[in-house]
């Protein structure tokens, strides 16, 4: 067991990050709501009204101002989540050692801060949980094939449900993140300069800012426990961008950006290289997949083609290899699958 285990700090004071942009009402107030409902206090909440259609002032109740006498909300034009990120990241007071991140469709089980500060006083820089889907019983874990999240971790002393991450970044991520934006809580001591990129449309932006701080940190801790609850509606951008969809093309170019950009930023080893270049050309082929079905549908996609092809520019010749491909298996009759 090692020193920062077996020794705990004092409690962080968290701030709590919320970008804002919804039109149905009652999201803001039930993801608040959580906050105000936990079992360890946040120091500072911020929210940012992204332009939001339905205003987040008329959203909280007077009842949320006096459980959570720390709030502030600010409102902004619409410029996208990691600007409005940008922006309560701006606003945290120079006193909060932890920054906690939740989107304003989620909310916390009780205990998600508790657990969070129970990790970074026993030595954590970076902190993430298990979640659910509302309405859905399976954690994101087992889900989503995460399972070897819990075999490369070791028990934290003292701290029941709290492991330890043993294997490096890129086993964090794999070909897709091992957890949600919405579970993590960071020591800003880490990187207090950090920001979400805004090159980003659909997907992407948290993650790459994830890989800088988890580069630098020392110790990854994390929740076994599903202590974030997804919301079923909302205006997610990633959720929203699934299979089938025009924003699909742009979320799977904000993946193949992340990527590209992990590739060309950080040291890999041989095999972790190969497992982003993988995911890498899987994404390709899913777009071509995307592309000629929305294709079929006579749906006008060159504005998010282009955008791919902007974000990945080999992505067009590899779509020039792999469509002759598709159209004999196509002719052959031979099963594909995107």
């Amino acid at each position: 067991m090692t020193s920062a285990d077996s020794e705990p700090r004092a409690g962080p004071r968290i701030g709590v990050v919320i970008p804002y942009f919804q039109r149905d009402a009652g999201l803001l107030q039930r993801a608040l709501s959580s906050v105000a409902a936990q079992e360890y206090r946040p120091a500072q909440v911020v929210v940012v009204d992204d332009g939001s259609p339905r205003a987040a002032a008329d959203e909280i109740p007077a009842a949320l101002y006096e459980a959570l006498p720390a709030l502030t909300v600010i409102r902004q034009e619409n410029q996208g989540v990691a600007a409005a990120r940008n922006a309560a990241l701006d606003a945290i007071a120079e006193d909060i050692s932890a920054v906690a991140l939740l989107d304003s469709d989620d909310c916390w089980e009780p205990s998600h801060l508790r657990n969070a500060a129970t990790a970074l006083s026993r030595g954590a820089d970076f902190f993430f949980s298990n979640s659910r889907t509302e309405g859905e019983s399976t954690d994101y874990f087992h889900a989503h094939s995460r399972r070897d999240v819990l075999y490369n971790s070791q028990p934290v002393e003292g701290a029941p449900g709290i492991l330890r991450w043993t294997a490096g970044v890129s086993a964090l991520f794999g070909a897709g993140c091992a957890f949600a934006t919405a579970t993590v809580v960071f020591r800003r001591a880490v990187m207090p300069e950090l920001r979400f990129s805004t090159k980003f449309r659909r997907a992407g932006e948290d993650q790459l800012a994830f890989w800088e701080l988890l580069v630098r940190s020392s110790v990854i801790m994390f929740c076994t426990r599903p202590t974030l609850v997804y919301g079923s509606a909302g205006l997610g951008t990633w959720r929203n961008a699934t299979r089938g969809s025009v924003s699909h093309l742009v979320r799977l170019a904000d993946e193949i950006r992340l990527r590209r950009q992990v590739i060309a930023s950080y040291p890999l080893s041989p095999d972790d290289r190969q497992l982003m270049l993988r995911a890498i050309a899987e994404r390709r082929v899913t777009a071509l997949y995307s592309a000629l079905h929305l294709l079929k549908l006579r749906r006008n996609t060159f504005k998010e083609v282009l955008y791919l092809f902007r974000s990945d520019p080999m992505c067009a010749l590899s779509w020039c290899v792999d469509l002759p491909k598709l159209l004999y298996r196509r002719i052959r009759n031979v099963p594909t699958t995107p």
